[in-house]
C-alpha cells in the first residue's frame, strides 16, 4: 500500500497536480486514496528522501520548490550520467529492442497531438525507459530516474513546454543514433533533451545564467 501511495503521489507531483509549495495533508491524502495514514506517511517519507517533498517540523509537509542550486546540481550530474547512458545504449542495444523502439515511435508520432499532458509525460517516460533498457545498467537507470523526477519537479515551475516537433525530433534522433551505432550523436541528443528544459526554466524564473559549457564540450 505504501508503494501504491508513493506512485500516486509521485505522479501527481510530476504532472503538476500538486504544485511546488503546495501543502500535503496526510489525513486528507489518506482519505482521498482510501488508505490508512501509515502507508501515506511512508510514501511521504520516501518522497522526502528523494528531494521531492519538504517536511517542516510543526509546520507541515510541502511539495519541494526548486532553487537555483538544485537546478544546477541536478543538471550537472544528469549531464554526466546521460553521456555515459548514451554510450552504453549505442554499444548494447539489441536489434529486438530497436524494432520495439521503432514501433513505439511510429505509434507515438501518429497520436501525440491528441494526448493529454499526463499521457505526454508518460510517453516521455517511456522514451527514457527505452534508453535505460538499451544501456542495460539498472544502477545507472535508478540514479537517472531519481534525477529525472527531481528535474520534472522544477520543470513544473515553468509555464512553457518544448514544442511537439522538438520532442518527437529528439525521440527520432535518439533512435537513429542507436540504429547507426553513433555514440556521439546519441550523447548530443540526450544532452539537448536535458538542456532545452533548463533553458525554459530560466526564462520563467529569470535566474542568473546557468553555464554548462564545460560539460557540453566533453
Amino acid at each position: 500500500m505504501a508503494q501504491q501511495a508513493y506512485e500516486i503521489l509521485l505522479e501527481r507531483i510530476l504532472l503538476g497536480e500538486y504544485l511546488p509549495g503546495a501543502s500535503l495533508l496526510e489525513k486528507e491524502i489518506a482519505k482521498d486514496l482510501n488508505l490508512s495514514r501509515t502507508p501515506v506517511r511512508e510514501a511521504l517519507l520516501r518522497l522526502k528522501l528523494e528531494g521531492l517533498v519538504e517536511v517542516i517540523p510543526r509546520g507541515g509537509i510541502f511539495v519541494a520548490e526548486a532553487s537555483i542550486n538544485m537546478i544546477r546540481g541536478v543538471t550537472e550530474v544528469r549531464l554526466i550520467l546521460e553521456d555515459y547512458l548514451g554510450r552504453l545504449a549505442v554499444e548494447r542495444c539489441t536489434e529486438e529492442l530497436l524494432a520495439e523502439f521503432q514501433a513505439w515511435l511510429e505509434k507515438s508520432e501518429a497520436s501525440w497531438g491528441r494526448l493529454t499532458p499526463k499521457e505526454r509525460k508518460r510517453r516521455d517516460g517511456d522514451f527514457h525507459r527505452f534508453m535505460y533498457r538499451a544501456a542495460g545498467n539498472e544502477t545507472l537507470a535508478r540514479h537517472l530516474t531519481l534525477l529525472r523526477n527531481q528535474g520534472v519537479l522544477f520543470w513544473g515551475q515553468s509555464l512553457e513546454r518544448p514544442s511537439l516537433a522538438e520532442i518527437i525530433g529528439d525521440f527520432k534522433e535518439a533512435y537513429d543514433a542507436l540504429k547507426e551505432r553513433d555514440a556521439e550523436r546519441c550523447v548530443r541528443v540526450l544532452r539537448r533533451h536535458v538542456l532545452d528544459n533548463v533553458e525554459l526554466i530560466q526564462k520563467f524564473m529569470k535566474p542568473e545564467a546557468l553555464e554548462f559549457a564545460a560539460l557540453q564540450e566533453r
